[in-house]
């Protein structure tokens, strides 16, 4: 059995010795079965003969490429004719992808080229490349009008290492070369490159009015770069809804007489004003020339402002795992009868809190006239963030101070609260008790009485 197992390796190693691939320096022979190592034989054969039916594409499992020329006559004859000199070339890349299936996903430069000429007229390279907005532009503005074609045929290489750098699980950004491509095409005039970098209100002010009767346009040409970077980075870090003097002024001049830079920098009055009047008769128009910048900067002040989280007063937010209500400064309020609280800065005129923040020893529940709030003490060592009883100047107390007779733990606590003086009360600071002291409901109603 062991003679018959050395027997089956040293014939598949002499039948690696002798395959086409073998002592060429390709380190991938060695791993590749014999049974799936493609030909160039082979594939010369199939090329020759049926090679204008994309017979050798297939052979060479690129399907894509096989079935394009199937109904492209082999690209209208020229991709067939390039293909007889690369043979050799496309054969051995297919045995690497078939040692590294990780290369499948990557693309090359002949391919790139072979498909620009003729086909990349139609977009069949951006296509090729992953580019599928590029390509159905290319496909119904022939190549945007040949202009994008031709420049194509110099920055493929750059194309195809965008391609095979570009991770899958990232986000796709927008390249400065497709937005130039969009910007100085006539397409431009309609803003299709605003539609290409997500400016969508851009996108519909240029194609209604050419391009702002070209002079956005043309102004586009030289701050291309500029609106590529800022649409990645609204990709990267989310929309963003700053604005910028560049912008304004493109839609000040000359359709600023309109108010177009007013709704832009969120000033939707002024806009409906300058619509009906002409920008003011043009008066007004003169004026926002010089003072652009300065609107510019008090919309991203307001926007700022506007974008802060700003809790609305009483309603209840989650701080520290407990429901906490909140200011209109953002500062937590005090407890009060309500449950919502009070405002921080008007403190209730009296206060009597522990140390600790538990409840005072010897002190009763207190129950008001319209709700009761504590019918229980709470179970030992549990922690009060405050307690805190709050009645209206002149008022009776709404609980019996005990008189202070000096004797205690040594423990007390002093407070003075609005003029208010509150007398030294002690406390007891044991807290192993487990049972609250005697109350009945006959007690609380005593103590409120007059």
């Amino acid at each position: 059995m062991e003679k018959q197992q050395i027997s089956n390796e040293n014939q598949y190693q002499r039948g690696m010795a002798n395959s086409p691939t073998a002592n060429r320096g390709n380190s991938f022979s060695n791993r590749v079965p014999l049974a799936e190592t493609k030909s160039v034989v082979d594939a010369y054969i199939l090329g020759i003969v049926f090679g204008c039916l994309g017979a050798h594409h297939f052979y060479l499992r690129r399907i894509g490429f096989g079935v394009l020329y199937f109904f492209t006559f082999g690209l209208f004859g020229v991709g067939y004719l390039i293909d007889l000199f690369r043979m050799p070339y496309l054969v051995a890349m297919t045995n690497k992808e078939i040692a590294d299936p990780k290369l499948r996903n990557k693309a090359n430069i002949s391919d790139a080229y072979v498909l620009w000429f003729p086909c990349g007229i139609l977009g069949f390279h951006h296509f090729y490349l992953k580019n599928p907005g590029l390509g159905v532009l290319y496909f119904l503005t022939l190549g945007v009008f040949g202009i994008g074609w031709l420049i194509d045929l110099f920055r493929i290489p750059s194309l195809v290492q965008e391609h095979n750098s570009r991770d899958p699980s990232e986000l796709r950004l927008k390249s400065v070369g497709a937005a130039c491509v969009f910007t100085i095409s006539p397409l431009g005039l309609l803003g299709s490159h605003h539609f290409y970098l997500g400016n969508i209100g851009f996108a519909f002010a240029y194609f209604f009015t050419f391009g702002l009767l070209g002079v956005g346009w043309i102004v586009d040409w030289f701050r291309v770069c500029i609106l590529v970077q800022r649409a990645n980075n609204a990709i990267k870090n989310g929309p963003d809804n700053r604005k910028y003097i560049d912008d304004a002024y493109v839609l000040w001049f000359p359709f600023g007489l309109l108010g177009l830079h007013h709704f832009y920098l969120n000033r939707p009055i002024w806009g409906i004003l300058y619509f009906f009047t002409f920008g003011l008769v043009g008066i007004g128009w003169l004026i926002d020339g010089f003072r652009i910048p300065c609107l510019v900067k008090d919309a991203n002040r307001i926007s700022t402002e506007n974008g802060l989280i700003i809790v609305p007063p009483g309603q209840p937010i989650q701080q520290t795992g407990h429901p906490v209500a909140a200011s209109q400064t953002g500062y937590p309020l005090a407890a009060s009868q309500t449950g919502y609280g009070t405002n921080v800065m008007t403190p209730p005129p009296q206060v009597i809190l522990s140390a600790q923040g538990y409840p005072m020893s010897g002190y009763y529940p207190i129950q008001y006239p319209y709700q009761q709030y504590a019918t229980q003490y709470p179970p030992s060592g549990y922690m009060y963030a405050a307690m805190a009883v709050q009645y209206q100047p002149g008022a009776p107390p709404a609980y019996p101070i005990p008189p202070h007779t000096g004797e205690s733990n040594g423990n007390h606590i002093s407070t003075e609260f609005h003029g208010t003086n509150i007398s030294t009360l002690p406390y007891n600071t044991d807290m192993s008790m487990e049972k609250p002291p005697p109350y009945s409901e006959k007690d609380a109603k005593s103590n409120l009485s007059p």
